[in-house]
């Protein structure tokens, strides 16, 4: 009977589809990390890591106002989940396995400071001129991972990525830091 599966197929997608509790929070915990300067929305750099080509993007900004909220966020969500609900837990993987990564902004904007910091241009930082930043030295010791008395490029990138798996806001904040406090 044509009506009685019609009739299942909608209290399936209502009931039996509808994202649970617990996907809705891992789906919204997600949207909070990928919104890197936690203003509520995405934008295209945002979702860089995920979606290099942008059709995410487009699939996701169902407003077409160039911003992702969290709304459209989960409504995209809860269409994959009634298209195929292992997918959802796939993308929900491999999400968080970029969130690991620094975003392309982030690297740029990451070098930008240490060439600020590096005072002298001799691609590496010094203790002293980490000063300004780091008033205790502490920053300095977590930096220098080859206690060689220099910080470089690539151990200052390292202590990001691994401040961006343990804490990716933290990495937004500590460039907005550095920025004002060296008037960049």
């Amino acid at each position: 009977n044509a009506k009685a599966i019609e009739g299942y197929l909608a209290y399936a997608e209502k009931t039996l589809l509808k994202l649970t509790v617990g996907e809705e929070e891992d789906i919204l915990d997600l949207f909070s990390k990928v919104d890197t300067d936690g203003n509520g929305v995405l934008d295209k750099t945002e979702l860089y890591r995920f979606d290099k080509n942008g059709k995410l993007f487009g699939k996701l900004d169902t407003s077409k106002d160039g911003k992702i909220d969290k709304a459209e966020y989960l409504k995209f969500f809860q269409g994959l989940k009634l298209k195929n609900p292992k997918a959802l837990w796939g993308y929900l993987r491999y999400a968080q396995g970029c969130l690991k990564k620094l975003t392309l902004d982030e690297e740029k904007e990451i070098k930008s400071v240490f060439n600020t910091i590096d005072v002298d241009k001799s691609g590496e930082i010094e203790e002293k001129e980490l000063a300004k930043l780091d008033k205790n030295g502490k920053l300095f010791a977590r930096l220098d991972t080859s206690k060689d008395g220099k910080v470089s490029i690539t151990e200052y990138l390292n202590f990001f990525k691994k401040m961006k798996v343990d804490n990716p806001r933290a990495v937004y904040g500590y460039i907005k830091y550095a920025k004002r406090v060296l008037k960049m």
